[in-house]
């Protein structure tokens, strides 16, 4: 997220075509959601969008983490709405599976 947001801030147009082409596919991998905290609330829009947009789209998204489920929305700091709505995007109408050894 965080190149996107440079993107973005730097060249309006060119983040505006990336999204559109992740918007296309018609299935996208989210490795490693949430390994990290997001801080930075531009991060945290970013990837509302894409999830929304997605969604809107009835486009495919695969999101892995290595962390449950119930801690994802402690990693989105500063903004519980966005936190929420982010975690409805990733979780509803959307299919868990967890696999452990």
């Amino acid at each position: 997220m965080e190149s996107m947001v440079a993107l973005k801030e730097q060249d309006y147009d060119k983040y505006a075509r990336k999204m559109k082409k992740y918007l296309k596919w018609e299935l996208i991998i989210l490795d490693d959601f949430l390994l990290h905290t997001i801080t930075d609330e531009r991060e945290t829009k970013i990837l509302f969008e894409l999830l929304e947009k997605r969604y809107e789209q009835r486009k495919s998204t695969i999101v892995c983490s290595q962390r449950d489920t119930d801690n994802w929305k402690a990693m989105i700091l500063n903004d519980e709405v966005s936190a929420n709505s982010i975690m409805k995007r990733a979780t509803k109408h959307y299919t868990i599976k967890i696999n452990s050894r």
